[in-house]
């Protein structure tokens, strides 16, 4: 069963989905995560909330061809945001702080990561990220 979410869909009925995601910032690239709860949109770095939006107020949503279906773009409140769902080569993990209960599962399976016992999202599990956020966002 598919749930397309409009602005006038119910919250309790609304899918929620939460994933690692990288704010792509030219040479940096800051860890976070990207959740989908009550029918809204947020992406939520270790500096704060990137946005924090209804799905009606999001501006533009895109999943370009050259990401493999492992990132998007989002434009929120006129600001355009390039999110990437695997981590990029040489970027952090998202603070263990943001890593809660509701992400761990959507990790999978990979190599784990010493420190924190958590797994790395490889770009195979960031495609397979993305093909959910693209079900979910343009149902």
């Amino acid at each position: 069963m598919t749930t397309h979410l409009t602005p006038a869909s119910p919250t309790h009925l609304a899918p929620s989905y939460a994933t690692p995601a990288w704010l792509l910032r030219g040479l940096t690239n800051e860890p976070g995560v990207l959740s989908l709860y009550a029918g809204r949109l947020r992406l939520v770095t270790g500096e704060g909330v990137v946005f924090d939006a209804p799905l009606g107020a999001v501006e533009r949503l895109a999943f370009p061809w050259y990401e493999g279906a492992a990132g998007l773009r989002v434009t929120v409140g006129g600001r355009r945001h390039r999110v990437s769902l695997h981590r990029p080569r040489g970027s952090a993990l998202p603070p263990a702080r943001l890593m809660g209960q509701d992400v761990e599962p959507v990790i999978g399976a990979g190599r784990a990561d010493a420190d924190r016992g958590i797994t790395v999202h490889s770009v195979l599990q960031g495609r397979g990220a993305g093909r959910v956020w693209r079900t979910l966002l343009q149902g």
